[in-house]
């Protein structure tokens, strides 16, 4: 029966690639030749015999434990053969290698003086909340309008002015315009480039399904945040897929209000030279904040928006430097961003992002139609030793506080969309 592959690690680790006879001290391996570079001299001597019949080879001990750890030593060849040989048997006998090999493992610890792997006592388990970058959308659109297109361009789409505050996000994908709006209405933002009598109607769940269809209705979603951060002051970053903001004049510095995570109200730098804390001097770069935003279907009808704090580095506020001459401080600074420090980027996010006010609006014309995304952060509950104290700071906004005016944008659906969507429901079921 061979000597299992864990055990000789147990052995050889332990004897530190030295014979274990007493003033011996003779390295078990040696420089061999460029074929086989490495010489092995060391073997694994039995202390009670493999077998029966062998060097003390009575014994109790069953055949898997004789070859054990516990039961092997380390030793140069010369050795091994004079500890076997018949001769020397009342001399090194089991009692006596025993403790040959346990002086010999301890001297070879106490030589190397490393750190002993003492297990550590676990700090206790703590109930906690944690939160995410998540935030859940509380309501889609029903539908979704596509019509024949006489433009094969987006960029010669030019939606009329549309209501007050409505935003008109469309793409064109086989010759036909998609929209949230009702294409079938000869007053909505592109009737000048649709057939609205040839308009099809989709509910927005059955492009869920969809893997074709579903790119497209991220694509359509995508296009709402660029119309949601264009109204904010953001600008694209098309090669990195992020928003950012820009100063509002050359060289100038620039802050914004929020509201942070302990305190009713600040402000937070947004677009900024750092300095050098000796002398004080301007670096050669300006930072910008920025976020990645992404929606994501995470269940069969749940959606949530991901919000994930970014940096832009330029050269004078406004010409972006090539991330492989500043990749590598980016990303040291991101990685010093520990528990609050990223919690608290998420907060100034989810608060400019929903102006202070527990939802991130997108209108698109009647009620039943219009995207909203809750400023909640998704949280769970979780059973874990927690986070070290020096991170672990309170945070007390957790929610928004309806007022007056956005608790009427949340719940005022008029008489007329109802209607509206009765009438749709009707229509559909007849069609």
């Amino acid at each position: 029966m061979a000597v299992p592959v864990a055990q000789q690690r147990k052995l050889t680790q332990r004897s530190g690639n030295i014979c274990a006879f007493p003033g011996c001290g003779l390295l078990l391996t040696a420089q061999g030749t460029p074929e086989d570079p490495v010489v092995v001299l060391g073997e694994m001597a039995h202390i009670v015999a493999e077998s029966p019949n062998g060097p003390r080879g009575d014994s109790p001990l069953t055949p898997e434990e004789r070859n054990r750890y516990e039961n092997l030593i380390l030793l140069c060849n010369q050795h091994h053969q004079l500890i076997d040989s018949e001769g020397a048997l009342a001399k090194y006998t089991v009692e006596r290698l025993h403790a040959m090999k346990e002086t010999h493992e301890q001297r070879i610890e106490r030589r190397l003086g490393g750190r002993s792997n003492v297990p550590t006592e676990l700090p206790p388990m703590v109930n906690d909340t944690v939160y995410s970058n998540v935030l859940p959308v509380t309501q889609m659109p029903r539908y979704i309008y596509g019509a024949p297109c006489s433009v094969g361009r987006e960029n010669e789409v030019r939606p009329a002015a549309a209501s007050a505050g409505t935003m008109t996000p469309f793409i064109l994908r086989e010759g036909r315009l998609w929209a949230f709006q009702d294409l079938r209405d000869t007053s909505n933002p592109f009737v000048d480039v649709v057939a609205c009598t040839e308009t099809e109607r989709f509910s927005t769940k059955e492009w869920w399904t969809d893997p074709d269809r579903l790119g497209w209705y991220v694509a359509l979603l995508n296009r709402s945040l660029n119309k949601l951060t264009g109204r904010l002051g953001l600008r694209l970053d098309h090669d990195h897929h992020r928003y950012y903001f820009e100063p509002e004049a050359a060289g100038v510095e620039r802050s914004v209000p929020y509201r942070p995570l302990n305190a009713s109200r600040a402000t937070r730098s947004v677009v900024w030279q750092p300095k050098k804390r000796a002398t004080g001097e301007a670096r050669n770069y300006w930072l910008h904040r920025a976020v990645s935003l992404r929606f994501f279907l995470i269940g069969d009808n749940q959606w949530c928006l991901s919000v994930r704090p970014e940096l832009r580095v330029t050269s004078d506020g406004f010409e972006s430097i090539q991330a492989k001459y500043i990749g590598r401080q980016v990303t040291r600074k991101k990685s010093r961003l520990f528990n609050h420090d990223l919690l608290g980027e998420v907060q100034f996010w989810r608060d400019f992002l929903g102006r202070s006010t527990p939802r991130i609006f997108f209108p698109f014309g009647t009620d039943r139609q219009n995207l909203i995304v809750s400023t909640s952060l998704s949280s769970g509950q979780v059973r874990w030793p927690g986070i070290p104290p020096e991170h672990d700071m309170p945070f007390k906004n957790v929610d928004y506080v309806d007022d007056l005016f956005t608790w009427a944008e949340a719940e005022g659906l008029s008489e007329d969309d109802d209607a509206a969507d009765e009438d749709d429901d009707a229509e559909e079921t007849l069609r």
